[in-house]
Formats: C-alpha cells, structure tokens, sequence
C-alpha cells in the first residue's frame, strides 16, 4: 500500500505524518497564543517584543543590524522598525548609527530591556513548562529535541 492515501484528486498525508504535522501545528499555535496573552497581561509586551529583546540578548554587544533582526525574528523590515519604535518608546530598544555605514542603524537592548527581558522570561519559562515540558518525561523531551534536530538539520 502505498505511503500516501489518495482519493479522488485529493492527496492526504498518512496518518503518522498528519498526526505529527497537525500536533506541532496546534501546539505552536496554543502555545504562542498563551505566551503573548501572559505576556501582555503581566508585563505589557507581546511575543513579538519578547522575541525582539531576547534576539537581541542574545546578539554579539547586545545588538543587531535592523535587516539582520528583522531576518532573525520573522517580520518585515517594516514591521520591525514599527515594533522597535514601540520598544523605543517604551525604554527597551535604542537605535544607534552605525559608524562604518551612516545609512544603516543598530537596535540595541537598553538597560532597562533588560531588566524587563529578565521579568518576562520567568513568565515565558512558567508558560511553556506548563504547556510542554512539565508534560513530558524527561526521556520524551529527549525524543522531542532529537526529532527537531532532526527536522532542522541543513544537511537533510
């Protein structure tokens, strides 16, 4: 029999496949829901922001090309320099000049980006160990991070 099910002109995934797929499916889409509600409840950021802040902890310096952050978190260039326009507002982002090239400009996390990251990430962790790991045996969690690896491997 073969791996794919057919029928008429439909073509549907096998059931582990969909079970896989519409799982993961769910559950980012669960998960990235409860995060950003706890996160705009408790401290007034989106997930979007958090994303931002935490990409940019996490950059050489604390800081990132806009073009490179945009790349790294998903928006446009537009929609991110919308976002770090709130962020600046808000204390969390500055954009700085780069010096080599006049034309382009840094977000840097400010000291007080920090601080707020620091706070939001114990609500992002209780989040996410609510909804997945607390969920999970250790030895699932294992699978689980081996399977993503696995999806995510570029040699693949």
């Amino acid at each position: 029999m073969s791996s794919k099910r057919r029928d008429a002109e439909h073509e549907f995934l096998t059931e582990e496949e969909f079970r896989a797929w519409h799982g993961s499916v769910r559950f980012v889409a669960a998960a990235t829901r409860a995060v950003d509600e706890a996160l705009l409840a408790g401290h007034g950021v989106s997930i979007n922001e958090f994303d931002v802040l935490i990409t940019l902890y996490n950059a050489p310096g604390r800081r990132l090309r806009m073009t490179e952050l945009a790349q790294r978190v998903l928006l446009t260039p537009s929609g991110l320099s919308h976002l770090v326009t709130r962020l600046e507002g808000k204390g969390f982002v500055a954009r700085v000049v780069d010096p080599d090239d006049r034309r382009s400009f840094f977000a840097e996390l400010t000291r007080a980006g920090d601080r707020q990251l620091r706070r939001c990430r114990v609500t992002h962790n209780d989040v996410i160990r609510a909804r997945l790991t607390e969920r999970l045996r250790p030895d699932q969690l294992r699978t689980l991070g081996d399977a993503w690896d696995a999806v995510h491997d570029e040699r693949a």
